[in-house]
């Protein structure tokens, strides 16, 4: 197989699936089967390596801070997690697409999270 840079991680798969189909078929010479088997190991590794790109990422932005928690609308926050939910329900949706509503859904429930600690340490304050 000729290696490829950059493959999408549903490209990876999609030639995995191909190799098992292959492997599965009893017309194989057993010569082709292990080259077919050592194919699939290195398809593997890169979708372990892709998808442990795609978590580095994720806690990257899980280390992001927020910044603005004065102007936050909770009822248009949650309108927009309603709609990347409906969006990642979507089973024609790439992993690239799927990476940035995830990233794009963490911000907002982030942002959330710091104004809803806000508003608790003020009413705190009222409290005692």
């Amino acid at each position: 197989m000729k290696k490829e840079k950059n493959k999408t991680y549903e490209s990876i798969l999609e030639e995995l699936e191909n190799i098992i189909s292959k492997l599965n078929s009893s017309n194989i010479p057993i010569e082709n089967s292990i080259k077919l088997y050592e194919d699939g190991v290195r398809l593997s590794n890169e979708a372990d390596k892709e998808l442990l790109a795609i978590e580095k990422n994720i806690q990257k932005i899980k280390k992001v801070k927020v910044i603005d928690t004065k102007s936050i609308n909770i009822e248009k926050s949650f309108i927009e997690i309603d709609k990347i939910i409906e969006n990642l329900e979507d089973e024609e949706i790439s992993i690239n697409e799927a990476e940035s509503y995830y990233k794009k859904a963490l911000l907002i429930i982030f942002n959330i999270e710091s104004y809803l600690k806000k508003a608790k340490s003020v009413i705190k304050k009222y409290e005692q």
